[in-house]
């Protein structure tokens, strides 16, 4: 394997790994970008409602956008389809901490 090879597998690899780490407890201002994108993964999900995929990176870009609630309910949604997903888990531990315990209906 060439430099030039080893050199673009690095930099794939470090986007990868960027990729999955969890968002910042800080909001971020939505942009124009973001907003595009978070129509695109509706629409996505809209035709398919169980695409892991698309569900995982909507419920990422709610939780940046301080949306939690909204990213509770898709993080959910992909535990729902992949009860496995540590991804998920850890997406659904970290809305929960944040807005606090769920509200319990009363009896």
């Amino acid at each position: 394997m060439g430099k030039k090879e080893q050199n673009k597998n690095m930099s794939m690899l470090v986007t990868a790994v960027r990729s999955v780490e969890p968002p910042a407890h800080t909001h971020h201002a939505p942009n124009e970008e973001w907003i595009a994108r978070i129509g695109r993964l509706q629409e996505t999900l809209t035709v398919c409602p169980t695409d892991i995929s698309a569900r995982s990176e909507l419920a990422t870009l709610l939780e940046k956008l301080g949306q939690l609630e909204e990213a509770l309910f898709n993080w959910s949604a992909v535990l729902t389809c992949d009860p496995n997903s540590l991804n998920a888990r850890e997406g659904v531990a970290r809305c929960r901490q944040r807005t606090g315990p769920p509200l319990q209906s009363a009896q």
